[in-house]
């Protein structure tokens, strides 16, 4: 009795997972989580943010960072729950169009490329294409998109690492270290719903989310019209607010557990002084 209903679900499912792994693919999520969580990178935005007095004594402090991190973040494992939250919030939705499916390969190749590119190749393209004048329907798509509340996430992140980083290396790890278990993680809880405060880290989150919107835009205004039609149709969609919401809200718990995991695991591993 239960076979029919199973076999009608299947579809759906599928493409639910279908514009699920689309999405993932169009908003850069993998190489994005990659690039800023994976072995070695926490430590580097880390030591980005510190001051270079800071940056002079920390060295033992970040090396601690990049081995509790290391063992802390999983892209593969974020990447996937990111997926599936994103699967359930677009159930119900038709599959992406071949035409659509067409247009995030070429946005995903035109990112790619543009990663690859050496800071000069780079300047040249971002100057060509952000010439160009701006049209409705590319800045609309642009709003559609998670970019910039995700690179927020990401500065976020790298903020509180490089906090947690600039106290050990100053000496002041006892008073982290010192805390009871539960009163260390409602600390970090608190410092993660607090955001970003303080006027200068929140005038370069402000810079490094324009930044993204810009380089985003700039791309955009690579791709054919027929392309950007096609793809803004498709963020337009019913489930396409919904499954926006999930990506940004699963890619924030992902960042904020793993990375609360590996400052506890720093922090407990710290020399008490």
């Amino acid at each position: 009795m239960l076979l029919l209903p199973a076999l009608l679900l299947a579809p759906v499912v599928g493409w639910a997972q279908g514009r699920a792994e689309a999405l993932l693919q169009f908003e850069g999520v993998q190489p994005r989580y990659q690039a800023s969580y994976a072995p070695g990178a926490v430590a580097r935005g880390a030591k980005e943010l510190l001051d270079p007095d800071d940056a002079a004594i920390a060295d033992k402090a970040l090396k601690a960072l990049d081995t509790a991190a290391g063992r802390a973040f999983n892209t593969k494992a974020s990447v996937a729950a990111i997926q599936q939250e994103v699967a359930s919030a677009g159930t119900g939705g038709a599959a992406p169009s071949a035409e659509v499916l067409a247009a995030v390969g070429r946005f995903v190749k035109l990112r790619t490329d543009y990663a690859a590119m050496n800071e000069a190749g780079k300047a040249e393209f971002f100057n060509r294409e952000r010439a160009r004048p701006a049209d409705p329907a590319r800045t609309e798509l642009l709003e559609r998109m998670a970019v910039g509340d995700v690179r927020d996430i990401d500065f976020s992140s790298q903020l509180l690492m490089s906090a947690v980083v600039k106290q050990l290396a100053r000496g002041n790890g006892g008073q982290l270290s010192g805390l009871p278990d539960s009163t260390l993680g409602m600390a970090l809880d608190t410092l993660w719903s607090r955001g970003v405060t303080s006027t200068r880290p929140r005038n370069l989150m402000l810079v490094a989310r324009e930044f993204e919107r810009q380089v985003t835009q700039a791309l955009l205004a690579a791709l054919p019209d027929a392309d950007v039609a096609a793809l803004l149709a498709w963020r337009n969609d019913p489930q396409a607010a919904a499954e926006r919401e999930a990506l940004v809200g699963t890619y924030r718990a992902e960042v904020k557990g793993s990375g609360g995991v590996a400052l506890r695991t720093l922090i407990r591993a710290w020399p008490r002084s």
